[in-house]
């Protein structure tokens, strides 16, 4: 009896500890919140807020990226995936970002989309869809359009079974195949994103998540025959005499004939120095850029053949200046440049946690100039916090035309997912309700409810710089499949519906030589 006595009030004093705690972190969050309403309200009066991407229901495009059926327990248990789709909406998400590239599409005879798309529906969810990565659907590829298509070869000269060759014509029809395909079968379905233009509402795909071209390893691709012998003609028309290429490059060729893309000494994209890559491997990384972007134009002009109102999304994983090490591999072994995105009407932009400032702000103010509607999708890392949350909402309105969150479920690198993460949850709720207060003077008076947020210690390097400017290397031929682009409106103190967008203009460079 006596020890039960004892701990009877032990027990006590640590419930009234864990309620006060509890009561303490509560009150915090609060006046976190209150702090962040009233900060987006002073901002709301001056912030010049750009015209945003609408839902034919008149919400604003607020994406997070989710995987539905690639890591358990989302893949097997559809209760915990309906869970979490529920709890995503509860954070102020409408649109979820989704793989499904053509080789998730033969799995089971289109299983998991159709069952992504059932779920989304069903949680009134939209669904963004990615249906093409790195090329490297190759062999799916020729099975669901029945074509041959050439592999891709790396700078070893070792064959790539499993990607393709964008210069490929067959693969830019069985590409613009599979995605006329897709639309024929979701194109009327509820879940599918539709942007609101004027009175049309149109549908939107990503043509290419992570744009870029290389293999599974992460080293780049475009080394065929095929390939090289179009990279020499477009060294010759870009420098006209090889006098002026060795120059620039420091290399003694006697003709453009002798230029080997697989010769590593020369084209070494292994040299440390990131910032400050050979000439040789520069040029090289643009024409590879410029080959995909060629490429992807014309399978979207192929698919506008039948959807004609159809917006084209391209993603990329990190900004093109961002100084990064995983951004460096993207930047040159991908060919993460502008030239690679040129054709599309929506550019996704993966962030490192950064703003728009300093390079990166002029890399997006040049994409929006030639028509493009951005939307920018913020990492949470470990120093994420309130302030930042705000800052990230008052960037986006200003800065691009849709907000977004990488990412809600990705398993493989769980730095920045938010699945397990409740203090990372209640940031990106509090991210989407500024955003929604900026454009709203009607919620400026309802505060969401709020997990309590813990500090957090780590940090990240946003530090960028861009050594190869996308202002230098874009092409002064419009892609085909934009000619009819409608473009991103000017910006706005006061948010509207969107009408009809006028195109915008191109800005001329360097063009490149007819295959």
């Amino acid at each position: 009896m006596r020890q039960a006595t004892s701990e009877i009030p032990c027990n006590r004093v640590r419930r009234v500890k864990e309620v006060y705690r509890m009561r303490t972190h509560y009150l915090r969050s609060i006046l976190l919140l209150l702090f962040s309403i009233l900060t987006a309200c002073a901002w709301s009066a001056t912030v010049k807020v750009r015209e945003p991407l609408k839902t034919p229901d008149g919400q604003l495009v607020k994406s997070i990226y989710f995987f539905g059926h690639w890591w358990e327990p989302w893949k097997s248990d559809d209760a915990a995936l309906i869970k979490d789709l529920k709890r995503i909406k509860e954070l102020g998400f409408n649109t979820i970002c989704v793989d499904h590239e053509v080789s998730q599409a033969i799995d089971r005879d289109w299983y998991w989309l159709d069952r992504e798309y059932r779920a989304s529906a069903q949680e009134k969810i939209y669904i963004l869809p990615w249906l093409q990565l790195h090329c490297m659907d190759r062999q799916s590829l020729m099975q669901f359009a029945r074509r041959e298509i050439k592999p891709a070869v790396n700078q070893d000269k070792e064959v790539e079974e499993g990607a393709a060759v964008f210069l490929d014509v067959e693969f830019q029809k069985a590409l613009a195949h599979y995605i006329t395909v897709y639309l024929d079968r979701y194109v009327n379905d509820p879940a599918m994103l539709k942007i609101k233009l004027g009175k049309r509402n149109v549908p939107v795909v990503g043509l290419c998540v992570e744009t870029g071209w290389r293999n599974a390893r992460g080293l780049p691709l475009s080394f065929d025959d095929e390939t090289n012998n179009y990279f020499r003609k477009w060294m010759r028309a870009t420098y006209e005499t090889i006098d002026r290429l060795n120059a620039k490059w420091q290399t003694s060729y006697k003709t453009f004939d002798e230029i080997d893309p697989c010769d590593k000494s020369i084209f070494n994209y292994a040299f440390e120095d990131k910032l400050n890559m050979p000439y040789p491997v520069r040029d090289h990384m643009v024409f590879r850029g410029r080959v995909i972007g060629r490429a992807l134009s014309e399978v979207a002009r192929l698919v506008r053949k039948k959807y004609k109102d159809v917006l084209f999304v391209a993603e990329i994983a990190y900004p093109f200046s961002v100084d990064n090490p995983d951004a460096n591999v993207y930047r040159w072994n991908d060919a993460n440049c502008y030239a690679a995105v040129e054709w599309a009407d929506v550019v996704v932009i993966r962030t490192v946690g950064n703003l728009s400032v300093g390079d990166v702000k002029k890399e997006q103010d040049m994409m929006m100039l030639n028509g493009k509607r951005l939307i920018l999708a913020y990492r949470f890392f470990g120093d994420a916090s309130s302030e930042r949350a705000v800052a990230f909402a008052v960037d986006c309105a200003e800065n691009a035309h849709g907000i977004g969150c990488y990412n809600w479920n990705e398993t493989a690198d769980n730095s920045c997912a938010l699945y397990d993460k409740p203090d990372r949850q209640a940031l990106a709720r509090l991210m989407n309700f500024t955003y929604d207060t900026l454009y709203d003077t009607a919620l400026r008076t309802t505060a969401p409810s709020m997990q309590p947020i813990q500090s957090r210690t780590e940090s990240t390097s946003t530090q960028s710089r861009d050594d190869v400017s996308p202002l230098d290397h874009s092409s002064s031929n419009a892609p085909a499949a934009n000619e009819n682009r409608e473009s991103a409106s000017t910006e706005t103190t006061t948010p509207s519906n969107a009408g009809t967008i006028p195109p915008a203009p191109v800005i001329p460079s360097g063009q490149m030589p007819s295959q």
